[in-house]
């Protein structure tokens, strides 16, 4: 392949790249393979609701950002004084679930990815990559 339909291959895949980077989560990998496990194909309307439902999230705020200049946040402001309030509350309520599946998905990973240099627990996984993280923010 010559190096200028590579690049123009490359320029087609970057925005479903993005989109598949920001859609796709630990949550997505693991418990949709868990629920396909064990429920078959009896989730299968609950799905497609959901995606109806989380489509145009993912659709009209990058557009939304764009046309604008704005943020989001900037964005749910002008709805009213409210609204910010009511969008911090649900991150933090959130924030400590997200944190904790996404910390032990990647203990998980480590734990067996390295298991023949260490053998460590997931819960000292946890701390490692925890204390990584912490050390590369600060």
């Amino acid at each position: 392949m010559t190096d200028n339909r590579f690049q123009g291959y490359l320029q087609s895949l970057g925005p479903g790249l993005i989109l598949a980077g920001t859609s796709i989560g630990v949550s997505h990998v693991v418990q949709s393979t868990r629920a396909g496990a064990v429920f078959g194909f009896g989730l299968v309307g609950v799905i497609l609701l959901v995606n109806v439902i989380k489509y145009p999230f993912f659709e009209f705020g990058p557009r939304y950002a764009a046309a604008t200049g704005e943020t989001l946040i900037e964005g749910y402001q002008r709805i009213g004084r409210w609204i910010l309030p009511v969008f911090m509350v649900l991150t933090f309520l959130t924030m400590f679930t997200i944190q904790a599946g996404v910390t032990i998905v990647a203990a998980g990973l480590a734990a067996n990815l390295f298991r023949d240099l260490a053998d460590l627990s997931v819960s000292t996984w946890s701390v490692i990559i925890l204390a990584v993280i912490a050390a590369l923010l600060i």
